[in-house]
C-alpha cells in the first residue's frame, strides 16, 4: 500500500508542476483583437428577406472561392447575427496567430436558406466607399473599425 501511496504522489507531483495553463485564456499581449462596430442607415428591407447577416474577415483580396477562402482559413466569420431593425451592432474577433494583414472585412446578407445567397452590404474602408482598407493587427493591438451598412447603397459586389 505504501508503494502505491509513493506511485500516486509522484504522479500528482509531476502533474502539478508540469502544468503551464494550457487551459487559461490567452494573455492580452499573445493576441490581438479587433472590434468591429456596424451602423445600420436608411429603412431596412422586409423582415422575411433578412435571415440574417455575418461579419467576414479575410486575409486576402476577394476571390471567386470565398468558400475555399474560409475552409483553408484565410477568413474569419461571425456567428449569424438575426437582430433585425437596429441601429448598430458590435462583433469582435480575437486572434493569435500574428502578426496579420487583413486586407477585406465585409458584412454580408443572408436573403435566402441557401447560405451562398448573400450580398454585401457594408465595407470596411478609409475614405473611399468602394474600395475596401486593409487593417494589420500585431501582439497586444486593441483596434477599432466601423462599417456603414447603407440599405439603400450597397458596395460593389466582389464578383
Amino acid at each position: 500500500m505504501k508503494k502505491y501511496n509513493t506511485i500516486l504522489l509522484i504522479l500528482f507531483s509531476l502533474f502539478i508542476f508540469s502544468c503551464d495553463e494550457g487551459l487559461a485564456p490567452l494573455n492580452k499581449d499573445q493576441s490581438a483583437s479587433l472590434n468591429i462596430n456596424i451602423k445600420f442607415i436608411n429603412d431596412w428591407p422586409k423582415k422575411d428577406s433578412v435571415l440574417g447577416l455575418r461579419v467576414a474577415a479575410f486575409k486576402l483580396p476577394p476571390s471567386e472561392s470565398l468558400l475555399g477562402e474560409i475552409t483553408s482559413g484565410n477568413a474569419n466569420i461571425s456567428d449569424l447575427i438575426t437582430d433585425y431593425d437596429i441601429d448598430s451592432k458590435n462583433i469582435e474577433f480575437i486572434y493569435s496567430k500574428l502578426p496579420l494583414d487583413l486586407k477585406y472585412i465585409v458584412v454580408a446578407w443572408q436573403y435566402e436558406s441557401d447560405i451562398t445567397m448573400q450580398r454585401i452590404v457594408g465595407v470596411y474602408n478609409n475614405s473611399i466607399k468602394t474600395e475596401p482598407a486593409m487593417i494589420s493587427l500585431d501582439f497586444g493591438d486593441r483596434k477599432n473599425i466601423e462599417i456603414e451598412v447603407d440599405w439603400n447603397d450597397f458596395p460593389p459586389q466582389p464578383f
